[in-house]
């Protein structure tokens, strides 16, 4: 190596070791940094937190929309199905569930909006308008029911 060049790299290594030592360094401003033996003692560290509330309906029913789209859009047929109502899930076996496999394969991948969530009770109607690859867009709703969660449940 050049003079200039060991210069260089000797007084990059010497900065270097500069940063390190001062930043593991137990002492600042010529006084030694006492350590912490107890918590803060600020009223926002002593003050008791209250849970967050619990999600509404609405946003549970978008939730459960929303991860069924997924799950279809995805392939993933396991979680399709544990996201509908038992009585509908019994009807997705066998030649149902090859044909939606099928259909998924051929048309694409579909997005949607929710423009709307009714609740009347332990059921409830999702409007949304969507778009699918090979079939276009059009306006559909699909109906919900309170079944260990909210289910995708068409009668």
């Amino acid at each position: 190596m050049s003079a200039p060049t060991t210069t260089f790299v000797t007084a990059a290594a010497a900065l270097a070791f500069a940063a390190i030592v001062a930043s593991c360094s137990v002492v600042t401003g010529g006084t030694p940094a006492l350590p912490r033996t107890s918590l803060p003692t600020s009223a926002s560290a002593a003050a008791p937190t209250n849970p967050p509330a619990p999600p509404s309906d609405e946003d549970q029913i978008r939730q459960t929309v929303m991860a069924f789209q997924d799950a279809y859009n995805t392939q993933n047929w396991g979680a399709y199905t544990e996201l509908m109502c038992s009585a509908m899930r019994a009807e997705f076996t066998g030649p149902t569930m090859d044909y939606l496999k099928k259909s998924r394969a051929q048309n694409g991948l579909t997005t949607v909006k929710i423009t709307s969530v009714a609740v009347s009770g332990d059921t409830a109607t999702v409007a949304m308008d969507a778009q699918n690859e090979a079939l276009g867009a059009g306006s559909v709703s699909l109906p919900l029911k309170l079944e260990d969660g909210w289910k995708i449940c068409k009668p």
